[in-house]
C-alpha cells in the first residue's frame, strides 16, 4: 500500500495527458475485446498456461524478466490491462470485476486455452481473484504477489477517494520521494498511460475491495502467497503497526485454499517481481508441477 499512497501523490506532480510519442514496438499481439483492443505478450510451450496481472501503476513490460524465466517452465502470458502498455483505454469505472470479464474475453480471442495458473501482483490480485470466481473450472493454480486484501483499507485506515477528481489533490509528496519511485527507465507514454489508467484504478478500489468480498472465493487449487520481507511502514508505532496488519492480512488469504503455503521474500519490498523475481518463478515452477500431478489419471 506504500506504493499505492506513491502513486496518489505522483498524480499531483505529473501529467496525465498522453502526448504524441511513439510506443516502443509492439511485443505480443493486440485483440479486439468489443470495440477496443487488449495487448498480451506469451512465450513458450506447454500446459497449464500462466496468465500474469500485474499491480496499479505496471504494465507488462515490468515483468518482461519473469515472462522470459517462466516460459522455460510452460507457456506464459502476461497482458496489459485496459489503459497500460499497449492496450486501449476502455470503459470505466475500472473495477474488478470489469477487468476480470475483459480477461476472459482477451483469452477466448487470443484462442489461449485453460487451465490457467493466475499470478496477480498488489491490485492484480483482485483481479486474479475475481478471475477464478467466474471461471473456477479453468483454474489449477493461483499465486498472489504481496497482493490486495479485501478489508485492507478498513484495518489500514486508509482512505481512498471515491471520485478520480479528488486523486489529484489528496495527498503531495516531497521531491525527494519523487526522484526516489523506479519509472524513470520506461517509456514516457507508457509512464503517462499507467499514470492516467491508476487514477481511474484508484478511484475504484473500494468498488473493486467490495466486489472481491462478495464473489472472490476461488476454486480449492494450489495457492502460494508470496509477501514481502522488507517493511513498507516503518519509523515509528503507528507504521510498525500498520506493517503487522499488512502481514495478518497476508496470512488470512491463505485460508483461500487449503492447498496453500505462505512464502516471504526477505529481501524485497511491495516489488518483488524487480527485487528477488527468482521467487515467484520458484513459486510458478511448484504450483504448474503440483497442478500438472493433480491433472493427471
Amino acid at each position: 500500500m506504500t506504493i499505492l499512497i506513491k502513486l496518489l501523490g505522483l498524480l499531483c506532480f505529473f501529467p496525465v495527458t498522453v502526448n504524441a510519442d511513439e510506443l516502443p514496438p509492439l511485443p505480443g499481439e493486440r485483440h479486439d475485446i468489443g470495440g477496443y483492443q487488449l495487448h498480451i505478450n506469451c512465450m513458450g510451450q506447454g500446459s497449464p498456461t500462466i496468465i500474469i496481472d500485474t499491480g496499479l501503476g505496471d504494465d507488462s513490460s515490468d515483468w518482461q524478466l519473469i515472462l522470459e524465466q517462466s516460459a522455460q517452465i510452460s507457456k506464459t502470458c502476461v497482458y496489459d490491462r485496459s489503459g497500460y502498455g499497449w492496450s486501449d483505454y476502455g470503459p470505466r469505472p475500472r473495477n474488478s470485476r470489469r477487468i476480470a470479464y475483459e480477461l476472459g474475453l482477451l483469452l477466448q480471442q487470443a484462442n489461449i486455452p485453460a487451465p490457467y495458473i493466475l499470478v496477480g501482483h498488489s491490485f492484480g490480485g483482485y483481479n486474479m481473484r475475481m478471475f477464478a470466481a467466474i471461471h473456477p473450472q479453468k483454474i489449477s493454480g493461483l499465486i498472489l504477489v504481496d497482493a490486495s486484501h479485501e478489508h485492507q483499507y478498513e484495518r489500514l485506515d486508509i482512505h481512498i477517494p471515491r471520485s478520480s477528481r479528488r486523486i489529484r489533490s489528496i495527498i503531495s509528496l516531497p521531491s525527494t520521494m519523487i526522484k526516489e519511485f523506479p519509472l524513470n527507465q520506461k517509456n514516457q507514454l507508457l509512464q503517462d498511460r499507467a499514470f492516467r489508467t491508476a487514477r481511474h484504478e484508484i478511484s475504484s478500489l473500494y468498488q473493486s475491495s467490495k466486489q472481491v468480498q462478495r464473489f472472490g472465493s476461488i476454486p480449492t487449487v494450489p495457492l502460494i502467497v508470496i509477501s514481502r520481507g522488507i517493511e513498507e511502514w516503518f519509523g515509528n508505532d503507528t507504521a510498525r503497526q500498520r506493517e503487522k496488519t499488512w502481514i495478518r492480512l497476508q496470512q488470512d488469504l491463505t485460508f483461500l485454499s487449503p492447498l496453500s503455503q505462505h512464502i516471504f521474500a526477505h529481501h524485497s519490498g511491495h516489488n518483488i517481481h524487480q527485487q528477488q523475481p527468482e521467487i515467484i518463478v520458484d513459486a510458478i515452477s511448484e504450483v504448474t508441477h503440483l497442478a500438472r500431478v493433480m491433472s493427471s489419471p
